[in-house]
């Protein structure tokens, strides 16, 4: 695999890819992993470890929005009929700084392309002991004001045992085309106030009122993470798919998943030109005892 800059630590190590901007490994310097590995085959940002979302996350149904009596278009990016996941994913990052510990990765789109927006994204990835901080910000460089969301989408290794603590206060359910139904109380099963295993079921749903705080426990490797996302990030968006238990994904965000549909432009950052939206989140990586 080419195109990507190594980053080792006295407690963990990471390799992040110039295309997407992705972070395709994520271990400590035993082995244990706390990000889901890439494989060896051809690069894939899907099959990464975590990727940015910028201009927007997640999907746009419809491609497109309404600002000020204008109409606004995306054009999908992928096989599915929706805009989904931004622009940064798929993009070629220039390395901007580096250091064994940290990388400051950027892109400018300075025209509208996929989407309708011009803008400079920033992302920075550093290793601070068993702490990694993944940083994300975007300024807008058109002459409009438009409305801009970033979030991360990180990939956890999955086990039989995995717990994981995430309270929030809210969830969406899932419907059709994979988008957000209804605003409820989270179900019971899905609770993750307290530690609980992922159910065994599929879950694909933005959980909304978060402190930012959670944990994952995997006992199989005696392997804790902490998440501690900023005031940026408000909600996550939480996936774990039914066929595949080899990973689960949380994902902090800005901003609902669709919400340019459903609830309209406000529903995100206006930003004016010139101005920056910036958000960040670190995972620190402890020791776990298994108690009997």
């Amino acid at each position: 695999m080419q195109g990507f800059v190594e980053l080792e630590g006295d407690r963990l190590s990471l390799r992040v890819s110039l295309k997407g901007g992705a972070v395709v490994d994520g271990h400590t310097r035993d082995g244990r992993r706390f990000l889901r590995r890439h494989d060896d085959g051809a690069f894939d940002v899907l099959r990464s470890a975590c990727f940015p979302l910028v201009p927007v996350g997640n999907r746009v149904e419809g491609n497109g929005f309404e600002l000020g009596g204008k109409s606004y278009r995306f054009t999908h990016n992928t096989a599915e009929p929706n805009y989904i996941h931004g622009d940064g994913w798929l993009a070629e990052w220039n390395v901007e700084d580096a250091s064994a510990t940290h990388v400051r990765l950027a892109f400018e789109q300075l025209r509208p392309a996929k989407s309708p927006h011009v803008y400079r994204a920033v992302q920075t990835v550093t290793l601070d002991g068993a702490t990694v901080t993944l940083s994300l910000s975007v300024t807008n460089l058109g002459n409009e004001t438009l409305p801009f969301g970033i979030g991360f989408h990180p990939y956890f290794p999955r086990t039989e045992g995995t717990l994981l603590t995430a309270p929030a206060m809210a969830w969406w359910t899932e419907r059709e085309g994979h988008l957000p139904g209804v605003r409820t109380p989270i179900a019971d099963s899905a609770d993750f106030a307290t530690p609980r295993l992922l159910p065994r079921r599929r879950l694909n749903n933005c959980f909304e009122g978060w402190s930012g705080q959670a944990q994952i426990i995997w006992p199989e490797t005696k392997l804790a993470a902490d998440i501690a996302a900023d005031a940026s990030f408000s909600r996550y968006m939480l996936y774990a798919p039914e066929d595949d238990r080899s990973f689960f994904c949380l994902e902090p965000m800005s901003h609902t998943p669709n919400a340019l549909a459903t609830s309209g432009a406000n529903a995100l950052h206006l930003l004016a030109p010139g101005q920056t939206l910036s958000g960040a989140f670190s995972i620190t990586v402890s020791n776990f005892e298994v108690t009997q």
